[in-house]
């Protein structure tokens, strides 16, 4: 299996684990139906391999959902899709897999606090725009650079792109399979005049800031 392929197949696999939990938002409430044992420790971080598996967590991440219980929550997820071992075997060892494997739990993030269902009803609303990204995030109570994430990547071989401003600056962009005019940090006072009119591209004000969200889809 190529490299190139792992993260479609393992958020597939995260989204299929979701539906079989009927679309479960709440990561911790995931790991107990799972049957996966929670316990505090020192540090966070997760026994795959022990039956069941068990995830630690520092005092201030235990009892309740967070991204700390969603990121050690993927870690058993890469483990369960045997794609970990997979990259492991590529790069010769764990130490050196390890920061494409910290690399993809993340990308797990937004998909496990945004459920299907709800990208699709707001899909079915807005269309794929920066109003959508906006309803994702009041619904699921998710930062905008997780619904934004959540949106753009939400199917692989779509041609989406997104960005979100910081006062004249970009400071989060999220592209797939479609590219944008500028970059990551760059300065960029007016997003709209970068986009020719014949472009699908929607703004929208992130709610209660002057911050910019932009949605581009091909």
């Amino acid at each position: 299996m190529s490299a190139d392929a792992w993260p479609a197949l393992y958020i597939q696999f995260v989204k299929d684990i979701q539906a079989y939990l009927e679309h479960e938002p709440n990561s911790y409430k995931a790991l107990h139906r799972l049957g996966i044992h929670v316990r505090m420790g020192r540090d966070n971080y997760v026994i795959t391999q022990s039956k069941p598996p068990v995830v630690y967590l520092q005092p201030w991440f235990y009892g309740y959902n967070n991204e700390t219980v969603e990121h050690e929550y993927g870690h058993i997820l890469l483990a369960w899709s045997n794609i970990e071992s997979q990259m492991i075997q590529e790069y010769g060892s764990r130490e050196a897999a390890q920061p494409f494997i910290e690399s993809l739990c993340e990308q797990a993030l937004p998909f496990l606090r945004i459920t299907q269902p709800m990208v699709d009803e707001a899909v079915r609303r807005y269309g794929v725009t920066s109003r959508a990204v906006v309803f994702l995030m009041l619904k699921a109570k998710a930062r905008p650079e997780v619904a934004l994430r959540r949106l753009i990547y939400d199917h692989p071989n779509a041609e989406r792109a997104g960005f979100i401003t910081s006062g004249n600056y970009i400071r989060e962009v999220a592209r797939c399979n479609l590219g944008l005019p500028f970059s990551w940090l760059e300065r960029v006072p007016e997003p709209s005049a970068w986009f020719p009119s014949d472009i699908p591209v929607s703004f929208t004000r992130i709610p209660h800031t002057h911050n910019l969200i932009g949605v581009v889809a091909g």
